[in-house]
């Protein structure tokens, strides 16, 4: 077939590459020196990077500028092959879309986000814990490994404790803010609540995601990919709440090779979505402001006078 390549015209043999997948197009070029020629063609693999990647600039995963786009599909092949091309492209828009609200409505909240964790420290991470990860959290914690928001002084901790992007609530002394957990603390935080309340040595629950102080945990489940919220009894009974419909979550790779998807993932993807419809937003005022999560929306609110008193209702 490739000897049969290079007796077709260039825009023709340009569409039929393109059809096929990169490594098939890298190997169509040992055949030749025209067929080297063409599947070196940057505007070729401007098509497989914005195709795989959604990329639409030759930048790194790191967003670093690279000299090409062949260069460009290299290095995040390098970085990203183990993982299905699909999850990857997936989690890199998860991010980009909440990074690129963030930038524009929350940038002191942004800046907390730190870079993508290597595989040699998710590695770590999975060892001290004695789990795997599932696959879709491994990706997203390339992309982003949580926010840097505690510090010992105290002045700038206050300041960092209203700054978690997944956001909360307040209601009269009680107050809620969540933050997405670099992989160090999750690792110590888990080892910690592990022995609080009692979980074997060896459990699949870690916890990705906190409110400081105000005792409210988020638990991914490594063995089923399910995302749980603690409640109230937490640590008197353990009690947990699923945060995503189980039937929506396949964190592995099957038989049938469909894209693995985790709570995880789903529940980032919500929150994304949430934050760009408008449906949750910013509330109180520099330099404490806040991701209020109480929907501001139809059909999850509606608005309603009463004795001259406009209310807000939230429906659960």
């Amino acid at each position: 077939m490739a000897v049969g390549l290079e007796g077709l015209e260039g825009l023709v043999l340009e569409t039929i590459l393109s059809k096929l997948e990169p490594m098939a197009v890298t190997t169509v070029a040992c055949v030749s020196t025209r067929l080297r020629a063409a599947a070196s063609d940057d505007s070729l693999w401007r098509h497989f990077c914005a195709r795989d990647l959604g990329l639409d600039a030759p930048l790194d995963p790191d967003g670093n500028p690279c000299p090409s786009f062949k260069e460009t599909y290299r290095i995040w092949f390098r970085s990203f092959g183990r993982y299905p091309v699909p999850l990857v492209k997936r989690a890199k828009q998860c991010w980009v879309s909440i990074k690129s609200w963030m930038a524009v409505n929350y940038p002191e909240a942004h800046d907390t986000l730190r870079k993508g964790a290597s595989e040699a420290k998710i590695k770590w991470a999975e060892q001290s814990l004695g789990v795997k990860l599932p696959i879709p959290t491994r990706v997203m914690f390339r992309f982003c490994d949580g926010q840097q928001t505690m510090s010992e002084d105290p002045f700038e901790g206050k300041r960092l404790a209203s700054l978690g992007i997944i956001g909360g609530y307040e209601f009269y002394d009680h107050y809620v803010n969540v933050h997405l957990l670099p992989l160090k603390q999750i690792v110590a935080y888990t080892k910690t609540f592990s022995r609080m309340l009692g979980f074997p040595t060896r459990s699949n629950y870690i916890i990705l995601a906190a409110s400081y102080y105000s005792g409210k945990y988020f638990f991914l489940n490594c063995a089923d990919g399910q995302l749980y919220v603690g409640t109230k009894n937490l640590m008197t009974d353990r009690e947990m709440l699923p945060c995503v419909p189980q039937e929506l979550i396949n964190p592995m790779l099957n038989a049938s090779n469909h894209m693995p998807q985790d709570a995880f993932l789903l529940w980032l993807e919500e929150h994304s979505r949430r934050l760009h419809s408008g449906v949750i937003r910013i509330r109180g005022s520099d330099p404490f402001r806040s991701i209020s999560l109480y929907p501001e929306l139809p059909p999850l609110c509606s608005v309603a006078v009463t004795n001259g008193v406009q209310c807000l209702l939230v429906k659960s």
